[in-house]
């Protein structure tokens, strides 16, 4: 499977994952919902539920295409993902995707220990990598972040807190970070949410589990993605509300129509 064919639009997925927690005593799952476009026009919705108990979160997200999309390819994804926040982080546990495009299937099961990966299942394996795939290191896998928890957010709400940071992201196949800067605030209004929001500027930056000379990879690197962060009540953690991701065919962007309901 190419890179390629999971960031886009599966780095849209990630981008706006989970609607974000609600306080620690709730149990009650918080529901956000996305509408997906393509150059203004939809292609696809994607939908996350959050529940918290106590310091334990779980995140189940599911990404569908719809309307000229599927004239052109069918694309259904659900991810999921459970850990504990401890402090400002949140650590995994446990994260899978499960991921069809064009009658192919791709699956990916990863534990882990204090942000250390302990095991990486997935399918379809690399096998016979070309000559310009950058394989994964195991010392690459010591502090990483996976692409449901990585972009709950804690910090103040300023471009600053928020922004000033390295995401250390691996999903399975590949490593790769994202690099956020301030990108200045926002107003913004949908359901269940009324205020100003965070925009971080992101640029990826690869490390291993991708091949060299990709025209997708090498496009994306050069590309800016706007992330929009908006608060999750009280509890000083903030999650996507609106993401725009440069493609080949123009912008592909994401926005929250419900943000963080029960």
């Amino acid at each position: 499977m190419t890179h390629k064919a999971r960031t886009l639009p599966f780095i849209a997925l990630f981008c706006l994952l989970a609607a974000g927690p609600a306080t620690p005593a709730a149990a009650e799952p918080l529901s956000t919902r996305y509408d997906v476009s393509l150059i203004g026009l939809p292609v696809g919705r994607a939908s996350f539920d959050t529940t918290i108990t106590g310091n334990a979160y779980s995140v189940e997200g599911t990404l569908a295409s719809s309307g000229l999309a599927d004239i052109v390819t069918t694309i259904k994804g659900k991810s999921s993902v459970a850990g504990r926040i401890q402090g400002t982080k949140l650590f995994a546990h446990s994260y899978g995707l499960d991921y069809s495009s064009d009658k192919k299937t791709y699956r990916s099961a990863v534990t882990f220990r204090s942000g250390k990966v302990s095991s990486a299942d997935v399918a379809p394996k690399v096998t016979k990598p070309k000559k310009d795939y950058v394989p994964v290191a195991q010392s690459q896998l010591s502090a990483v972040v996976d692409p449901l928890s990585g972009l709950m957010l804690k910090g103040k709400a300023t471009p600053e807190s928020l922004c000033q940071r390295r995401l250390p992201f691996f999903d399975g196949w590949s490593r790769l970070d994202l690099v956020l800067s301030p990108g200045g605030t926002r107003p913004f209004s949908t359901d269940g949410y009324k205020g100003d929001v965070v925009v971080c500027n992101v640029r990826i930056e690869p490390v291993s589990g991708y091949r060299a000379a990709s025209r997708g990879m090498k496009f994306i690197q050069r590309q800016t993605i706007e992330l929009w962060f908006a608060p999750i009540k009280e509890t000083g953690i903030f999650a996507p509300v609106y993401a725009r991701i440069p493609t080949e065919i123009g912008p592909l962007t994401l926005r929250a129509s419900v943000f963080a309901k029960n």
